[in-house]
């Protein structure tokens, strides 16, 4: 059993209240996100125009395994894509032009390139330091990252990771007494 999970024993890591306030915290900590969001990313509605970047945190599914707890996990971290200005200092409007006669070396006409490296160095940074600099969570096995351009019809384009977080959860048994103590079906432990 890996050192964290011994270490954590005292704090109920499990609950789903410390798993969405971790990622909250880092999240507000990280220098280039605006915006802590939770829950179903639909939800999150584009006539707010909150801060951008986003990153939203939503618990897919959690299960019970042993002593741990492993919860699914989905981050999105997003920006609303801005026209660049051509040469001339105007900004051009998309709508306007061609695609196929307009094209501006690399980035196209508006910064799409520059959101999907930069929310995707923001998703590493967390994810890193959530699995090699925290005790009370650790990731396993790989995490997955998928780039979106206007995925939700709002004009953001970033990443979604996904990902599980595992937690210690000491799954007392004899927490309470949910059944009458004189039961054939009680531990004689508790």
């Amino acid at each position: 059993m890996p050192n964290y999970l011994q270490n954590n024993q005292g704090v109920n890591y499990t609950l789903l209240y410390n798993v969405l306030e971790y990622f909250k915290t880092i999240g507000t900590n990280h220098p280039q996100i605006a915006k802590v969001t939770t829950g179903d990313i639909q939800i999150v509605d584009d006539r707010e125009f909150p801060m951008y970047p986003l990153m939203n945190v939503n618990v897919l599914s959690t299960t019970f395994s042993g002593t741990t707890s492993l919860h699914e996990i989905q981050l999105v971290v997003a920006d609303k894509i801005k026209n660049r200005p051509d040469e001339s200092g105007t900004a051009i409007n998309v709508a306007e032009y061609d695609w196929n006669q307009q094209t501006i070396d690399f980035y196209g006409v508006d910064d799409t390139v520059d959101i999907l490296a930069n929310t995707l160095a923001i998703l590493n940074d967390l994810t890193s330091f959530t699995q090699y600099s925290v005790q009370s969570f650790d990731i396993t096995d790989d995490i997955l990252n998928e780039p979106f351009v206007d995925r939700f019809n709002n004009g953001l384009a970033g990443w979604v990771s996904t990902f599980t977080l595992i937690a210690h959860n000491d799954r007392p048994r004899c927490l309470y007494d949910l059944y009458p103590s004189s039961s054939y079906y009680n531990h004689p432990n508790c």
